[in-house]
């Protein structure tokens, strides 16, 4: 009775050790999984901010594009931002589970649709009232405020997520140390009670040793996406920085040194070359900057020698047997490992980023990936860039003969008269006027009097130094500034120009006078005059001598 007693208290026990072995893996693989499932949902929550945060980042770019150019073209990001907004910021909303989570992101959802609504007032406004009234509104820095208190909503929101899911990672280690625990007791009551319980536990181990395998095999995915993730971010902050500085270049050339620092680190060891659309010739690219050991590539190379030129799309030479750009200048069995991509931007082409020496095998795949990735946003920045340049260069330029127009003037003479008095040196101010241009445009029409003054304005640009300005002050009336120059010199200059105007066919391209002169009038700071007013009086006084006395002559201020 007793053995019998024993046995079943053998048989329960060993029952129980069973029991409580067989839950072991049931119960560490549930807690597993509902940690698990608690990281996932963290990371679905931070991405919805983030595209939160991405979409209004994409918007408010589309509306300095259209701000600054009034072209609708720019507002596709911030149309598409309209459309998904709701959406993502409803997902954020859902899948918050705390109430300081949902305070958080219903905090991040009002800043959003505030800054939604100040982007719909200043493209409204924009429609409505043009370029100098929006400036001012958006001047204001309140669209700027939003952005930031947005980024700063989501990065504290990211923190805490993190702070969590390292919650999450202590908890999974210590749920696994309760599992070891209860393996060993398991163990040692089967020592005790019943030999047959060893091969129990030898299984029970065995499955805890696949549950650990398993585990760890986890660890080391999750290990490698959190790799993955900070190379992109690294990336990421890289291709800002870069997208930065091209857009505080004050010029297109200015950019290169700028792209040549930073590729390399992007994309190590791959060399790569530049080539930027000509804006004289929708045809023709010339090479920008280099960056690496790149090949010798060739100062300009023309669209139809470039395969991803004319088909509009990257070509990558993967295999020595593929056919091989024209603007390489290596043999054919050097070519493998190239890919060359169009810069495109607003269906407009900008240039080609041409680079070499990928990697072979998966690494190539992800290089490509990357080199695309900068080439689209490059290709916006420059564009950008390109576009601020011609915006600047339209500002100041008379369009008709190409000098500077009479707004640039003023600021350049108020300029070099402020420098001459720091530096002590003097300044020469020379008025020009054309003799009898009315007479030109009565007798022969505007067209032939227009290409007169294109003539007379290059003859002006040949006739002075660099680092002088010529001016088209108004009409037929054009001035030059001449710093660190004295009257005297400016007059012998002018009278160059004036000889030199008399020798020329004043119209080469067709009909008109035979000759057109010109009348000059020449001051000086400090001789004639001490500030600005009063020094283009003395010029025009002396002008007023020159054509008094006869035209086609010199004369200087008194």
């Amino acid at each position: 009775m007793r053995s019998a007693k024993h046995l079943r208290f053998v048989v329960l026990a060993v029952f129980t050790v069973m029991v409580l072995v067989a839950a072991v893996p049931f119960w560490l693989n549930r807690s597993v999984n509902v940690l698990l499932a608690q990281t996932r949902a963290d990371r679905l929550a931070q991405q919805r901010l983030d595209d939160v945060l991405t979409s209004l980042r994409d918007a408010e770019t589309a509306q300095r594009g259209f701000v600054i150019t009034g072209n609708e073209a720019f507002l596709e990001p911030y149309e598409r931002a309209r459309r998904t907004l709701p959406s993502a910021l409803h997902d954020a909303k859902e899948l918050a589970r705390t109430d300081a989570e949902r305070a958080s992101v219903w905090r991040i959802a009002r800043v959003a649709e505030l800054k939604m609504a100040e982007l719909d007032e200043t493209i409204l406004l924009r429609r409505r009232t043009g370029f100098e009234a929006t400036e001012r509104v958006v001047s204001s820095l309140r669209g700027k405020q939003y952005m930031d208190e947005l980024r700063r909503l989501v990065a504290a929101e990211d923190a805490r997520g993190k702070a969590r899911r390292d919650a999450l990672r202590v908890e999974l280690l210590a749920r696994s140390g309760r599992s070891f625990t209860v393996s060993l007791a398991a163990t040692a009551c089967n020592i005790v009670v019943l030999g047959a319980l060893l091969l129990i536990v030898m299984r029970m181990l065995r499955a805890r040793r696949a549950a650990a395998a398993q585990l760890e095999t986890q660890a080391g995915q999750l290990t490698e996406a959190v790799a993955l993730t900070t190379r992109h971010n690294r990336e990421l902050k890289l291709v800002a920085e870069l997208l930065r500085a091209v857009e505080a270049v004050p010029s297109l050339p200015d950019a290169g040194p700028v792209i040549a620092r930073t590729m390399p680190k992007l994309l190590p060891g791959v060399a790569g070359t530049l080539f930027l659309l000509r804006d004289d010739d929708p045809n023709m690219l010339d090479r920008h900057t280099q960056w690496g050991t790149p090949s010798d590539q060739p100062l300009a190379i023309d669209i139809e020698s470039c395969w991803a030129l004319r088909h509009g799309a990257r070509y990558r030479t993967a295999g020595y047997d593929d056919p091989a750009c024209a603007h390489y200048r290596t043999p054919a069995d050097e070519a493998a490992g190239r890919l060359c991509i169009p810069l495109v931007t607003h269906d407009e082409l900008v240039g080609m980023l041409h680079v070499e020496g990928l990697a072979c095998g998966p690494g190539e795949d992800e290089q490509e990936r990357l080199a695309v990735t900068v080439a689209e946003q490059l290709a916006l920045a420059l564009g950008n860039a390109r576009l601020r340049e011609t915006l600047r260069r339209q500002s100041v330029l008379d369009p008709l003969t190409g000098l500077f127009n009479r707004r640039h003037f003023d600021a350049a003479l108020k300029r070099e008269l402020a420098r001459a008095r720091r530096k002590e040196v003097p300044v020469s101010l020379v008025l020009v006027d054309i003799d009898h241009f009315k007479r030109v445009n009565d007798e022969y029409g505007h067209a032939v009097g227009d290409a007169v003054l294109r003539t007379i304005a290059q003859q002006l640009r040949l006739g002075i130094r660099e680092g002088d300005i010529a001016c088209r002050y108004g009409g037929e009336e054009m001035v030059l500034l001449l710093p660190e120059c004295t009257a005297l010199d400016a007059g012998a200059r002018a009278e160059a120009i004036r000889i030199a105007l008399g020798s020329i066919k004043p119209n080469a391209e067709g009909d008109g006078p035979e000759r057109v002169t010109a009348s000059f009038g020449v001051a000086a700071y400090p001789v004639h005059a001490q500030d600005a007013e009063a020094l283009f009086w003395a010029a025009d006084k002396a002008l007023y001598r020159a054509k008094e006395h006869g035209r086609d002559r010199v004369a200087t201020g008194a």
